[in-house]
């Protein structure tokens, strides 16, 4: 049994020249270089944002 990725390439090359083809694995791997880029600055969003709200918690500990 084909892997699912390996029918896929192969169905964009019968469907597509090599230039297209080359064109067009060029811009998987740039989405997918910026799909890493956005995951990482997510990840340090979440850290921020769980640090915020820690603060807060302390802040309101304090008040208290």
């Amino acid at each position: 049994m084909a892997d699912i990725s390996q029918i896929e390439m192969e169905e964009v090359t019968r469907r597509y020249s090599q230039e297209e083809e080359e064109g067009l694995l060029k811009k998987i791997t740039e989405n997918n270089e910026m799909i890493i880029k956005l995951q990482k600055q997510i990840g340090e969003l979440q850290i921020v944002v769980k640090e915020k709200g820690k603060r807060k918690e302390r802040e309101a500990e304090a008040r208290r």
